[in-house]
């Protein structure tokens, strides 16, 4: 009867975990976390002074694009720079785009600039 009991019991467990494995398999397919990407061979080229990529972009409708660069001491991030962040504008429609550096005006201590994230207001009147 014992050998029985044993036999239920571990039937039981095995089937409850084949009931969550076939959960967990449909909900990652679900979520397309494991899809395979087509490659895309874009024409990339290097940036000149953003060796150490942009922190962030935003782009807006004409064509015209932000970039934050400089970020460090950030959640214990390592840092691939120590220069002060810098902000920059590039034309995408431009057939050869260069990054071209914003000069920021102001009170602002720009040795001490760490910009973290882009927000661009566009007044449509």
């Amino acid at each position: 009867m014992a050998a029985l009991k044993k036999v239920l019991i571990a039937a039981t467990v095995a089937a409850i975990a084949a009931f969550f494995g076939h959960v967990f398999l449909k909900i990652n397919r679900l979520s397309l976390a494991s899809r395979e990407m087509p490659v895309k061979h874009l024409k990339c080229h290097y940036l000149p002074n953003i060796e150490y990529g942009a922190e962030d972009i935003t782009v807006l409708k004409d064509g015209l694009a932000f970039l934050s660069t400089g970020l460090h001491d950030y959640l214990d991030m390592p840092s691939f720079s120590n220069e002060p962040g810098k902000m920059y504008v590039l034309d995408l429609l431009h057939p050869k785009p260069t990054p071209v550096e914003l000069q920021i005006k102001g009170e602002l201590d720009l040795s001490s600039f760490n910009p973290h994230g882009i927000s661009v207001y566009t007044d449509e009147a």
